[in-house]
């Protein structure tokens, strides 16, 4: 018996017990209350941004009106920060669910929606009847439409929507715009300018790691591996599921890694450095260049710097040959993995349904998004703008801590994210003018959608999918350090194929036709 097994086993037995006795103290009678009608329970967790001035959804202005406009109960139920999959476990195991689960069905629950749907844990949705803004609205947008749904056509939860193309790209390549001012040179555009200008960072500006990345952020080295025509994980290649690890392009990128490794351009501790040292680096000048998003990493970044004259930008995402177009870059699915579903448990599914659709609605998107007319927005020429509690709040809170407590529009949610909330988050001229360069690729052609593997083809490549992961995550960096020579390639390609790497792409290229073909 494991050890994560025992521990599961302990915390059933201790709640059981606990229960028993204080049935016994009242006689055996029943000690909970009957839910009042109006009332329903809501699990999910608590943004970090919310944490900052609450300990519950419910306290929040936003969480208020919403209860308020609707006529119920919320009581919002919030795991520990960074226990979500073990409580999320422990409550399933134990049988006694929330009306209300908002997680990451298809990736995180055993066996993904389908199996979720088939065993009873999650209540399938009729879309016309339980939930007619959200079926307004996929009806109006068929692709939108498609993430909602099973292979089987059956929809089960009321996902987070981005809106809008402008919402779906937010990170990217950073660089020091001063350092390039400074130097006479432009924003680099490709692999060799990118080599250019680090190495003048390091010679003219003494910078130690001109670039800073940690191969801990899924962004970082996604930001070069995509000049060489794949990605770093599975991709899409004119409707054939790739593997970019596994092509021989990946050596080019290795090479080129190695080489700004050895040369000092790279920084020498990117296999273990964390976000927080990567901070660090870029906004006090030990690094001119990383990889971040639009608002905490560039308008964090900007506020937070004491040098004089400092500033940052976005550039495009690299190419070999100038003047092509990136085929890869940052881009976020339009519907997020984390859908909040109705349980088996829940007795009033209709009223259930009601809140989780309001997001969805003209109304509810107004709320979700710009929070409450007069106090958290007010129309300006027929535009919600942000009062100044949000853009300049009174108890110093930063923009997307405000933003949390009226709004969920800084996070995720059941509604559609407006564009509008985006182009004023992103303030600053530097962030506006980044996401244009980081909107500038192909990446939508590319990106792998949320498929829905079946229980069979789940089985099949669990054990390859951890083992490849491992194995490539520990090569790459054995690769770039010199630690294991290039020649070496083959061999590594031969080991991915050992270890499944062709099953691994056969089930998700079955599960991709799928999708398409809902």
């Amino acid at each position: 018996m494991n050890t994560k097994f025992k521990k599961l086993v302990r915390a059933i037995s201790l709640v059981l017990c606990v229960a028993m006795l204080a049935a016994c103290g009242n006689g055996g009678k029943e000690v909970a209350k009957e839910k009042d009608a109006n009332t329903v329970t809501y699990w999910v967790s608590l943004s970090g941004n919310a944490m900052q001035t609450v300990t519950n959804l419910g306290e929040t202005p936003f969480a208020k009106k919403l209860m308020e406009d609707l006529g119920v109960t919320i009581e919002y139920q919030h795991p520990a920060q960074g226990q979500a999959a073990e409580k999320f476990n422990l409550m399933v195991a134990m049988g006694n669910l929330p009306d209300i689960i908002e997680y990451a069905w298809n990736n995180a629950y055993p066996g993904g929606v389908a199996k979720a749907l088939s065993s009873g844990i999650i209540q399938k949705l009729d879309l016309e009847k339980d939930a007619p803004n959200m079926a307004a609205y996929a009806k109006a947008n068929p692709e939108i439409d498609r993430m909602l749904k099973t292979d089987d056509g059956d929809y089960f939860g009321f996902p987070f929507i981005r809106g809008d193309e402008y919402l779906l790209t937010s990170a990217g390549p950073i660089v020091r715009a001063d350092w390039l001012k400074d130097l006479g040179l432009e924003e680099p555009e490709t692999i060799d300018e990118w080599t250019e200008m680090l190495r003048a960072f390091k010679e003219k500006k003494n910078a130690k790691s001109p670039l800073s990345v940690s191969a801990a952020n899924i962004e970082a080295f996604g930001l070069f591996v995509g000049a060489y025509g794949i990605a770093d994980n599975l991709y899409v290649d004119n409707g054939v599921v790739k593997y970019g690890p596994a092509q021989d392009a990946y050596k080019g990128f290795l090479t080129q890694m190695n080489q700004w490794y050895s040369e000092g351009l790279l920084d020498a501790d990117f296999a273990s450095i964390d976000g927080a040292t990567v901070r660090s680096n870029i906004i006090n000048g030990v690094a001119g260049a990383t990889a971040g998003s639009c608002g905490s990493g560039i308008g964090r970044w900007i506020a937070a710097a004491t040098e004089e004259g400092y500033d940052l930008a976005g550039t495009k995402y690299p190419v070999l040959n100038k003047g092509d177009k990136a085929q890869f870059g940052h881009y976020s699915l339009p519907v997020t993995t984390t859908m909040a579903a109705i349980t088996r448990d829940c007795k009033n599914k209709e009223l259930c349904a009601k809140i989780l659709d309001y997001g969805y609605g003209e109304k509810g998107q107004m709320l979700f998004n710009f929070g409450i007319e007069g106090e958290s927005y007010n129309v300006v020429d027929g535009y919600p703008t942000y009062a100044e509690i949000i853009t300049k709040n009174p108890d110093g809170l930063s923009m997307a801590d405000a933003l949390a407590r009226y709004t969920v529009a800084y996070s995720e949610g059941a509604f559609v994210q407006d564009k509008r909330y985006m182009e004023q988050y992103a303030q600053l001229p530097q962030q506006k003018a980044a996401l244009t360069n980081w909107m500038d690729t192909d990446m939508k052609d590319h990106v792998m959608p949320t498929v829905n593997l079946s229980e069979e083809e789940r089985e099949s490549i669990a054990t390859a999918m951890e083992s490849i992961k491992t194995y490539k995550n520990e090569m790459e960096a054995k690769f770039i350090m010199g630690v294991e020579p290039l020649d070496k390639f083959e061999e590594f390609q031969a080991e991915l194929a050992k270890r499944g790497v062709e099953q691994y792409e056969k089930c998700y290229q079955a599960a991709y036709d799928r999708y398409m073909s809902r």
